[in-house]
Order: C-alpha cells, then sequence, then structure tokens
C-alpha cells in the first residue's frame, strides 16, 4: 500500500487527495480480486446453482398443489349437481312445473 507523505498532502487540493485515494482504493481492490476473485465466483456459481434448484422445487410443488386441488373441486362439482337421468328432475322444478300445470287446468 502506497503510504502519502504528510508533508506533500498539505500541499495537495482537495481534488487531487482524492484522486489519490481512489487510486489506493483501486489498487487494494485489484488485489482483492486477484487473491479471492475465483474463490468468490465459484461460491456464487454454487449459490446460485442452489437457488435455481429450490426455486424448481418449489414452482413444480406449487403447481402440482395447484392441479391437484383444481381436479379435486371440479370432481366434487360432478357429484353435486345431479344428472338428471339418474335422480330425476329438481325438486323446485318439479314444483314449479306442477303449479304451472295446474294453473292452466283450472
Amino acid at each position: 500500500m502506497k503510504k502519502v507523505n504528510n508533508k506533500k498532502s498539505k500541499s495537495l487540493s482537495p481534488s487531487e487527495k482524492k484522486g489519490d485515494l481512489l487510486i489506493q482504493v483501486d489498487d487494494l481492490m485489484n488485489q482483492l480480486e486477484n487473491d479471492y476473485g475465483p474463490l468468490m465466483l465459484d461460491e456464487l456459481k454454487k449459490r446460485l446453482k442452489k437457488t435455481i434448484e429450490e426455486f424448481q422445487e418449489d414452482v413444480s410443488s406449487v403447481l402440482k398443489d395447484a392441479f391437484k386441488n383444481h381436479e379435486l373441486k371440479y370432481k366434487n362439482i360432478d357429484r353435486q349437481i345431479p344428472d338428471k337421468n339418474e335422480e330425476g328432475v329438481p325438486s323446485f322444478i318439479s314444483d314449479y312445473e306442477n303449479k304451472k300445470k295446474n294453473k292452466k287446468d283450472k
């Protein structure tokens, strides 16, 4: 790391001081990148892969549950709606038809 001489820094303007500090920070960042860059990239790849796998599992689970719920819902609706051929005409319709027929007969 570069050390700035105090005598020299007093004579530098604020913008020159900032520039010198930025150069020092850049040098440190380059050193970190060279030392730890490959390790950080490997760790990032592992974490991304794990995140994607968990996301795929979650989406698959949610879709399976949604389709099961949809299927159960519509199977139950089919059971609740009486088939005219099996159970005949619903009572409210037959009552209405009987009342209508009685009015015509009078």
